[in-house]
């Protein structure tokens, strides 16, 4: 059975109809049993539910089909009516009329009872909510015709209109299962989000596998997870050892190894290992749990074009009843109360406002689904229309431009016939270091064989590296204030390095001994490949573009240079913040990328914070979009996606507006029947979930899976070049 869940939040006591997911109104968020947004739900919830058993052969399927089959007979005695005994004028025709009519009234009493009665039952049920529904002007007119229609056979004159009503119960409850069944497939990328942990897992008791629902699973319970099964909670790994996929959470192709004591997210697949894991959340509060309550909760909060159709709604039930109530007097007192209440049905059924009520909601829900599959966490539909409308956008360099971790991009010596002896030397020293800029010199020394000799190795804090060899020879691999305070002497080629404005600014990590530096490691962050690559796309889409760094003034130019955008030095994060307000004075609406670290600040003050690799932790506050990876493509990505889920939200509002408009004027002259304003809402409506449910497609603006080096802008060439590379200095 398609179901969703009824999510209830504490803080405004909104739920969800228990079918399609749509917010309910009123006190049903605290009622027991199934809560429904509208007949259709309901109707279509019973259908699902009687595919699933036959226990009852009388379900809303059944029903709606021996419906269709009694108003098809009732179509076919009223046309016979009317072509052969409209006006009897002998006693043969008299005779035909009656048995006629009453063989219509036959035919469409069973269709009153099996689909009028629902439609009634849930009018009254939103009506003890207080909630006036267009449900309840559908069922006093439809009641109103058949009512005329049964008085006038009793009598034996005036006219019947039994087929009116039929077709009307027959094409509404088609439309809003149609309707629902839409508003549904908003749901499906959530749904297939939930899908990625298995129902039941392998609970593991005194080495027993016993298949358990997941749901029972508490913290600290052992489970036994194989090969090509995906982690069913968060846990940690307490046996075995596997290869794990963590692509969805962290955006990384390249799986992982987990070892013992390693920690697993829910949903991750395990590729390969056998793993005994044990429990370190609940099974709904974990990294997939986080993101799923994320988006439902985005859901459920409305934006500004939600709230405008909200209040037009509220606005519908007493403007479309004084319409109609003056419709049916005015066309009963100039031509009769027959063709009056036609009218006033007219009135009623096309300006049913199903199309307004989903315009916005169901496009809002459709691109949060969509967003969420490609990585991207809006935690509010507000978020997404905000988003739209930046005009310019600051990013963060370190681990947002760049990976956070550095990397050496050249090594200077002092004399370069001794490159090779000191390459070794460093190889050796910083293989016992797990420090960042040790984990660099190493990745850079990738090849390079470290001395046979036994050394020992001391971290000094804040210093550095102190290596001493078997015979007492002190090695030094450090800052260059360590070495100054050592005592070692610098030689002239690599003071003149350091004193190079260029390089001045460059993190440094010098090595020496026998009184003297012998080389100079130069390290920079590494750029994200496909940073330039975003930073060009945005620049198509025409935002304003700024880098705001820490950085000094020296090394900012660099970067400039580098990213060909601006960048604002040596800024503290109150600094970042000021420059935040400033580009909201200039441009109006503006974005701020960072990591969601020490740029809380700055995010918070945005009109829009982007955070990047939320993958295992969606609970950041101060961003309004979380990237589950560190993709920067992905960014421009969600601007363009969510200026066309802001173009639908239009384009569905504008429509209803207007077809509500023009179908009020035209039915309240008399000139619609009530079977064509039946067929009319029902076309309308559709149109507005077919419109709504492209933003389910991948949108054609979707980040390229990889990086083009031979982009224009890919220039990585910086101002280093002048150094000797590693391949001079061997």
């Amino acid at each position: 059975m398609k179901s969703v869940k009824p999510i209830i939040d504490v803080a405004t006591e909104t739920a969800t109809c228990d079918y399609c997911g749509l917010p309910l109104s009123g006190s049903s968020a605290l009622q027991d049993g199934p809560s429904y947004c509208c007949f259709g739900c309901r109707f279509a919830a019973g259908i699902s539910a009687q595919s699933d058993t036959t226990a009852n052969p009388m379900g809303p399927a059944t029903a709606l089909g021996f419906s269709v089959f009694f108003t098809m007979n009732v179509v076919m005695l009223t046309m016979s009516l009317w072509s052969y005994a409209a006006e009897p004028q002998t006693a043969f025709e008299e005779a035909l009329a009656a048995f006629l009519r009453y063989g219509a009234m036959a035919f469409s009493l069973p269709v009153l009872l099996l689909l009028g009665r629902p439609l009634v039952s849930h009018a009254l049920t939103g009506l003890r909510r207080g909630l006036f529904t267009t449900d309840l002007l559908l069922a006093t007119g439809v009641i109103a015709a058949f009512a005329v229609s049964i008085v006038s056979t009793l009598r034996g004159v005036g006219h019947v209109y039994y087929e009116v009503g039929c077709v009307i119960l027959v094409l509404v409850t088609i439309g809003r299962w149609l309707e629902a069944a839409g508003r549904s497939q908003a749901s499906t990328a959530l749904d297939q989000l939930e899908r990625l942990v298995p129902e039941t897992v392998r609970l593991r008791v005194s080495g027993i596998d016993i298949v358990t629902p997941r749901e029972q699973v508490s913290v600290g319970s052992h489970l036994h997870v194989i090969a090509g099964e995906r982690i069913p909670v968060d846990a940690c790994v307490v046996q075995g050892r596997g290869v794990v996929d963590e692509q969805f959470f962290t955006g990384e192709s390249t799986p992982v190894e987990k070892r013992t004591g390693e920690l697993l997210l829910g949903g991750s697949l395990n590729l390969d290992g056998d793993l005994v894991i044990e429990v370190t959340a609940p099974p709904n509060a974990g990294a997939l749990g986080r993101l799923v309550a994320a988006v439902r909760a985005a859901r459920l909060s409305k934006g500004h074009y939600q709230l405008l159709s909200d209040a037009w709604s509220q606005c519908v039930f007493p403007i479309i009843t004084v319409i109609a109530l003056t419709a049916f007097v005015v066309h009963g007192l100039r031509v009769n109360w027959d063709y009056g209440l036609l009218t006033a049905l007219s009135v009623v059924l096309i300006a049913c406002p199903c199309a307004l009520a989903l315009a916005t909601p169901l496009a809002v829900w459709a691109a949060l689904g969509t967003a969420a599959k490609k990585g991207v966490l809006v935690r509010s539909g507000s978020a997404l229309e905000t988003m739209a409308g930046i005009r310019a956008i600051r990013w963060d360099k370190t681990g947002t431009l760049t990976t956070g971790k550095p990397s050496v991009l050249k090594m200077a010596c002092e004399e370069t016939s001794q490159g090779t002896s000191i390459e070794q030397i460093a190889a050796s020293i910083t293989e016992v270091s797990d420090h960042v800029f040790s984990m660099a010199i190493r990745e850079f020394l990738l090849g390079v064989e470290p001395l046979t000799s036994s050394i020992s190795v001391q971290t000094v804090p804040g210093r550095g590296l102190r290596a001493t060899s078997e015979n007492g020879h002190v090695v030094l691999l450090g800052s260059i204030r360590w070495m100054e305070d050592c005592g070692l002497a610098w030689g002239p080629n690599l003071s003149r390095v350091i004193n190079d404005p260029v390089t001045a600014d460059c993190p440094m990590t010098a090595i020496g001994y026998n009184g003297q530096v012998k080389g100079l490691f130069l390290l920079e962050e590494t750029i994200r490949p496909e940073a330039y690559e975003a930073l060009h796309d945005c620049q198509r889409l025409g935002l304003d573009q700024a880098v705001l760094t820490g950085d000094r003034a020296a090394r900012a130019a660099g970067l400039a240079k580098t990213f060909g955008i601006p960048v604002a030095a040596d800024l503290l994060p109150q600094d970042k913040l000021a420059a935040i307000r400033a580009a909201h004075e200039q441009f109006g609406s503006v974005a701020m990328v960072g990591d969601g670290l020490n740029d809380a600040p700055a995010l918070a003050g945005s009109d829009i914070g982007i955070a990047l690799g939320c993958g295992a932790d969606v609970s950041r506050d101060s961003a309004a979009v979380c990237l589950l990876s560190s993709d920067l493509r992905l960014i421009p990505w969600t601007y363009e996606f969510s200026r066309r889920t802001v173009s639908t939200i239009r384009t569905n509002l504008a429509w209803s507006f207007g077809y509500n408009s023009i179908g009020v004027i035209l039915a309240a002259c008399g000139q619609l029947h009530p079977a064509v304003a039946a067929v009319l809402m029902v076309v309308s409506s559709l149109m507005v979930l077919g419109n709504s449910l492209r933003l389910s497609a991948d949108s054609p603006f979707a980040p390229r899976e990889t990086y083009n080096s031979d982009s224009p802008n890919s220039d990585t060439g910086t101002a280093f070049d002048s150094i000797t590379p590693k391949e001079a200095t061997s």
